[in-house]
């Protein structure tokens, strides 16, 4: 036979049944007192003015959206799902915020404290803590009265720090998502404000966190569960964000130099080979050569059609760096030897890895170019001109 459910424990003598909400005045009393600073991460400890990540989302479990509100500011984040949101009582009027409770330790570091009140009437003005944390070591400071030349003072102040980065390459950077927590030892919780914002560290920055964590009148108060019999723990968890975007950068070239290139093509009638190339020239950064198909570029096509010739140009992919793209406006030309009337074709393209060769494939019928009045083929030699510009190009950082 299946046990019966436990007895629901009797409802308090201020509930209201028909509402099912509890009376105000006992709803107040029952709330714990939870009160952090308005300006966790709102100040400029941790704001980059001339970066934007662009990364939002925290590497947790599906959001749930909150709000923090400042005099001046407003910012939205996402949380993981807790088994607790834990409301403010006595909230300044300048914030309005939720915090949130978990049972879950923080994941990287965690700093208990005996006799803190020992700690905050010595003469030291922080403890420091070592980790390590998504393949880089961190350092955890603790202001116990608050850091003074932050305004923190009245405060816990809670700062996060790299180290060990004099091997790091020239202009490093990592970008990280990180919270701190206080352990309310009453409703046995993990508190904090979880911020899902991007904080980019790099070797003029070194350093994050807020000079105003937790007052230090809230926190003293043992009713509050901060600190209780004189100890207490604090707590940070570090996500590091990789990007595995490429950069490009696209740079046009204002003035662009024009190169030309001849190749003298003789003893037509007596080649057989699909396909030929000039020797490498210069022009510019890269190396180039001229294609010809004298019997046309037809690798695709079921059935050929005998009666075209194709011409293009092609750059050297040694000369090429990798990821670098060069956009070019080129003219391939088909020298008239005898009157001048030279033919010519041309196109704005792209030149790339990829991409290392570009013409036309119908460039000209065999036709035409073999006509002796035309003046393209004159003692069974021709003269094919190439003419380009390089106008910008694309480079990976």
């Amino acid at each position: 036979m299946a046990s019966s459910p436990p007895a629901l424990p009797p409802l308090p003598s201020s509930y209201d049944k028909s509402s099912q909400k509890p009376n105000k005045s006992e709803e107040a009393s029952e709330q714990p007192h939870i009160l952090l600073s308005a300006d966790h991460f709102s100040n400029d400890d941790c704001k980059d003015h001339n970066y934007d990540t662009g990364f939002q989302t925290a590497p947790s479990s599906p959001p749930h959206s909150t709000t923090f509100s400042a005099a001046d500011s407003s910012t939205q984040t996402s949380l993981p799902p807790s088994p607790k949101l834990l409301k403010q009582s006595n909230i300044s009027p300048l914030l309005e915020a939720k915090l949130h409770g978990r049972d879950a330790l923080p994941s990287h570091h965690l700093l208990k404290v005996d006799s803190f009140s020992s700690l905050s009437n010595a003469s030291v003005e922080k403890y420091s803590s070592e980790f390590e944390a998504g393949g880089y070591k961190w350092r955890f400071s603790i202001y116990p009265t608050g850091i003074k030349t932050k305004e923190g003072q009245d405060h816990i102040s809670l700062y996060l720090e790299m180290v060990d980065t004099t091997s790091f390459h020239a202009g490093w950077e990592v970008n990280a998502i990180f919270n701190f927590f206080v352990f309310d030892q009453i409703h046995d919780k993990y508190v904090g404000f979880q911020d899902a914002t991007v904080r980019r560290f790099h070797c003029m920055k070194t350093q994050c966190g807020t000079a105003k964590f937790l007052d230090l009148v809230t926190f003293n108060n043992p009713s509050n569960g901060y600190l209780v019999n004189d100890t207490c723990s604090f707590g940070v968890e570090v996500f590091i964000v990789k990007s595995t975007s490429k950069v490009e950068r696209l740079s046009m070239i204002r003035d662009p130099v024009t190169y030309k290139h001849a190749w003298m093509f003789d003893s037509f009638s007596r080649k057989t080979l699909d396909c030929y190339e000039s020797k490498l020239f210069v022009g510019g950064d890269y190396k180039w050569r001229i294609v010809f198909f004298p019997s046309g570029c037809q690798p695709e096509v079921k059935i050929r059609n005998n009666n075209i010739i194709s011409v293009g140009l092609e750059v050297d992919s040694l000369s090429l760096p990798p990821g670098t793209k060069l956009f070019s406006r080129y003219i391939v030309r088909m020298r008239d030897q005898t009157k001048g009337n030279h033919f010519e074709r041309s196109e704005n393209c792209w030149f790339s890895s990829a991409s290392l060769t570009k013409g036309f494939r119908d460039f000209m019928s065999l036709t035409k170019f073999k006509d002796p009045e035309n003046g393209f083929l004159v003692n069974d030699a021709c003269i094919i001109e190439v003419e380009f510009e390089v106008l910008g190009l694309v480079t990976l950082e």
